[in-house]
């Protein structure tokens, strides 16, 4: 930006962008004028332009808290607190239900090598498998394990009860008794001095990886010859459902916030703009956290306060590590090829995709950072703003201004409540009559918006 001339009636334009996403990790003052101190259902997916988020439509309604949506045999699967249930001809037809209802059911799973069976657990029973006709029980399998996970054509299980991973003979993930060192099976004993026990397993980059809460432990190797447990890192997992492998990185909610791992070095923390939100999560139902992604955004839904279930979303951006929070709760994802599908705690599934919140309008808001324009010495005007925008027909655009670097009064400047769906430079003359040295902009509206620039012309005012 220019620096201010003597002339105390020159203006200068300030030019920005405002897709960087929110920033809690420092003072709102300090950080980047493109990131923002709050915003709902806006996100960098055409960056640097912001634009509204894509809407959803309901898929199905089931009954219950959706803990578990995944594809077997082309057919989509979820689990609740009662059971696994399959979608078909329309309706949640019952495959297995154990009885009783305890949304601490884990349900891990996971399908035979060849995609032919699915096998799964509850958590307190043996692994079962189906084949989408019918259920019999792996006898040999280690009893009750909470999770589950396939490598070099084995199954491996781990359970809260012990320090044991288990792993299955060479392509046959019903045998778990056999003992050729080679394509038999066995068990690997994994400890920590504080005695924690495993919370979630996943396989990435070629090998295993067995969480605790304050440790990931790495296996590599293909059978009992070469196995190789490395000495754990220092960073564990709090929920095995927020772990999400991508091409090129491995995802979780570490107690402390959410990891990126990219199968060499150490994991990154890259939760801290969003540190106020981790800082709220309710320690009893961390395991309920969840997370997912559609190829460009992790979906990231955390227990805060006093929930036992997800309530809050949010949005990181692969592609610049921005984040951005959303208004609808997901408690259990599924990406079907492009199309992402989400559970919600009252027992809906739903399809992303489309204009509207499934019949309902988008809103939508974003509140910046504090403006100096540079010079914190000097009280300024803002005489008029610019905005580059496409606002589709039937949506709308409000533009509010206010003084102070947090709090006051939000003093509502210019609203449009029709859109063209074109390009345009919306011109929002603005007078702040009591100037103040630093001063905030808040936009909001409903529908479909795309802000591609925001110009600000400001004069200083001395005295």
């Amino acid at each position: 930006m220019e620096p201010w001339v003597s002339s105390p009636t020159k203006t200068k334009q300030a030019i920005l962008t405002l897709a960087d996403g929110i920033n809690q990790a420092t003072e709102s003052i300090e950080i980047k004028d493109s990131q923002c101190v709050s915003a709902v259902n806006l996100d960098s997916s055409l960056y640097p332009t912001l634009q509204v988020v894509d809407g959803y439509a309901l898929h199905s309604q089931h009954t219950g808290y959706i803990s578990r949506l995944f594809k077997f045999d082309n057919k989509l699967y979820c689990t609740n607190g009662k059971g696994l249930y399959k979608y078909s001809g329309g309706s949640w037809n019952t495959v297995f239900e154990p009885g009783g209802d305890d949304n601490n059911r884990p349900w891990p799973y996971s399908m035979f090598f060849d995609g032919s069976k699915l096998f799964f657990s509850d958590g307190d029973i043996r692994l079962h498998q189906w084949d989408g006709a019918s259920i019999t029980t792996v006898t040999d399998a280690p009893l009750g394990e909470s999770f589950i996970t396939s490598h070099s054509n084995r199954f491996f299980l781990a359970g809260k009860g012990d320090n044991l991973l288990s792993f299955s003979g060479l392509r046959d993930a019903t045998d778990w008794k056999s003992t050729d060192k080679y394509v038999g099976t066995g068990k690997i004993t994994v400890e920590t001095s504080d005695g924690e026990k495993p919370n979630g397993l996943t396989s990435f980059s070629n090998h295993v990886i067995l969480f605790k809460r304050y440790t990931m432990h790495k296996l590599f190797g293909e059978d009992s010859t070469n196995f190789n447990m490395t000495q754990p890192y220092g960073v564990g997992c709090v929920s095995d459902r927020s772990v999400v492998p991508t091409r090129d990185s491995l995802f979780w909610l570490g107690p402390d916030g959410f990891y990126d791992y990219m199968g060499g070095a150490a994991p990154t923390k890259i939760s801290e703009p969003i540190k106020n939100y981790i800082a709220q999560i309710n320690p009893l139902y961390a395991q309920n956290c969840c997370a997912s992604t559609d190829g460009r955004f992790v979906y990231l839904s955390l227990v805060t306060g006093t929930a036992t279930l997800p309530n809050v979303t949010l949005k990181y951006d692969m592609q610049g590590g921005r984040w951005w929070p959303v208004s609808f709760v997901a408690t259990a994802y599924y990406l079907d090829g492009q199309t992402l599908y989400f559970g919600t705690a009252d027992g809906k599934i739903i399809k992303v995709g489309g204009n509207d919140f499934a019949g309902s309008t988008i809103n939508w808001s974003i509140e910046t950072k504090p403006f100096s324009e540079d010079d914190e010495t000097i009280r300024k005007t803002i005489n008029r703003l610019f905005i580059v925008a496409d606002i589709e027909p039937g949506s709308t655009l409000n533009v509010a201004y206010a003084g102070g670097t947090e709090g006051g009064t939000w003093n509502q400047v210019y609203t449009t409540s029709n859109g063209t769906g074109a390009i345009q430079s919306i011109r929002i003359p603005v007078i702040v009559r009591t100037p103040e040295t630093w001063y905030r902009l808040k936009l909001s509206g409903t529908g479909k918006v795309k802000m591609h620039r925001i110009i600000r012309e400001v004069s200083k005012r001395n005295g």
